[in-house]
């Protein structure tokens, strides 16, 4: 928990300081130019003020680029490539500010403050990020302790990770030759390792994916060091700072910020849509009452993010006893994998046949999108008998909150195999934007309409 509260801190500490440090190389930049006597003034001095105000629009803009460039993401490797990132950042915010002021006549920036402010920027801001540095690895091992890495393997690959680490200060480097689960699980806890590093030569996939597993589960950060083969394949991603090549797994790309954003789209569009078909809802309700006189609602508890289980709404469609009776034919499922899902379901009602093939059963779902249960596009939520059976690769849906919608549903709903029902939602979690949701959402509408694959 510690070594995730210091992953956060120093980025957002280096962020500010670049914000202040671009603020003061433009201003001693503009002074330099204008009042230092070391350069000749031909056309006169323009007034502070406007240059002041767009200090505030080139911070902004700069901050954007860094963000972009990656100033704040990955580990460094050494001084040098922290210099040779920070020039390549500044050099392409001075760019784009100089083409900026071409273009716009009434206001132009002197091209020598421009150059002053790109050398005296790339100085600060290393400076800068030099002592925060520091400070991360001193006072933040004190506060927060070492990093502690666990190296496991025996190969050459491996000896050379563990020199590696072992001259920097604020890494405490562990070893094990055994990838025994059982062993590595007392090793990860007995000594608070935050990242666990794998090199066995020729690993197996199922290897890898048993110790992933592990890592995650006790969230612990995991890197392996692949065969020549596996270098060639697969969602990997190459780590730099190590100065060999280790690599990981691509991260799902709905975490930290990509959440919020999600989080917050869901609560406002769950809230208009709410509102908009709140009377037709009412009428559904009252059509399921006067069916059978049974309840409007069905709750079951489904497992969803991070394995929570929880009360999954929906309206009723089936007869009172329907988990009574799905014992009794389970055997019938027409589709392959740890599912149920039968297209003449005997415990379907009258209107729920309805409901079904139009989707509007799974309305009351945005009540779990408000209550943080659910998000509107994702997996589906998992039947927890269904979830106990998941293989390794299936376990990876419940890393994100289950959806209303999702790929599977728009591909063709309960007529999608088992299989290609799993591909889609781990595709789904890997390539994930506010664009390929709003798409989803689109093509849902249609889907719901035709009525194809649900029942």
């Amino acid at each position: 928990m510690k070594q995730k509260i210091r992953r956060v801190i120093f980025p957002v500490a280096l962020f500010f300081a670049d914000i202040i440090s671009v603020y003061i190389s433009f201003i001693l930049a503009y002074w330099i130019r204008f009042y230092s006597g070391l350069l000749p003034v031909l056309r006169g001095i323009p007034p502070f003020g406007l240059y002041h105000t767009a200090i505030f629009v080139v911070i902004l803009l700069w901050c954007v680029i860094f963000v972009y460039s990656d100033f704040y993401g990955t580990r460094k490797i050494d001084a040098l490539n922290e210099f040779l990132k920070i020039t390549k950042g500044v050099l392409f915010g001075t760019v784009i500010i100089a083409a900026l002021t071409f273009l716009y006549r009434d206001f132009t920036f002197s091209r020598i403050m421009l150059v002053l402010a790109f050398g005296i920027s790339v100085c600060v801001i290393f400076i800068t990020h030099e002592l925060i540095g520091l400070v991360d690895v001193y006072v933040g091992n004190f506060l927060l302790g070492t990093h502690n890495v666990l190296v496991v393997g025996e190969s050459s690959i491996a000896d050379d990770i563990r020199k590696a680490l072992r001259h920097r200060k604020k890494f405490e480097v562990y070893h094990s030759h055994s990838s025994d689960s059982e062993h590595l699980k007392k090793m990860i806890q007995n000594n608070g390792i935050n990242e666990v590093i794998y090199s066995m030569g020729e690993p197996g996939h199922g290897e890898i994916i048993r110790i992933s597993n592990i890592c995650d589960d006790l969230g612990v950060d995991f890197r392996f060091v692949p065969d020549v083969l596996e270098i060639m394949r697969g969602e990997i991603v190459i780590d730099e700072f190590l100065e060999v090549p280790v690599f990981r797994f691509k991260a799902t790309s709905l975490h930290g910020w990509n959440f919020f954003v999600k989080r917050v789209t869901d609560v406002l569009l769950s809230l208009l849509i709410l509102s908009v078909a709140g009377i037709p809802l009412i009428i559904v309700s009252l059509l399921i009452k006067m069916e059978d006189g049974g309840s409007v609602f069905y709750k079951h508890k489904r497992r969803g993010y991070r394995g929570q289980d929880f009360d999954f709404i929906k309206f009723r469609t089936m007869v009172a006893n329907a988990d009574k009776i799905l014992e009794s034919i389970k055997h019938l499922s027409e589709r392959g994998g740890p599912v149920f899902k039968m297209k003449d379901d005997p415990r379907i009602t009258k209107i729920g046949k309805y409901l079904r093939k139009f989707s509007i059963d799974e309305m009351p779902q945005f009540i779990n999108v408000l209550k943080g249960n659910m998000s509107i596009v994702g997996p589906r939520p998992q039947v927890i008998w269904e979830a106990e059976h998941y293989d390794d690769v299936a376990k990876k849906r419940l890393k994100v909150l289950p959806g209303i919608t999702g790929l599977w549903q728009i591909k063709g709903r309960a007529s999608v195999s088992y299989e290609e029902m799993i591909r889609l939602d781990i595709f789904y979690m890997e390539h994930w934007s506010l664009a390929l949701d709003l798409k989803i959402i689109l093509k849902t509408i249609p889907a719901m309409l035709s009525g194809k694959g649900a029942y």
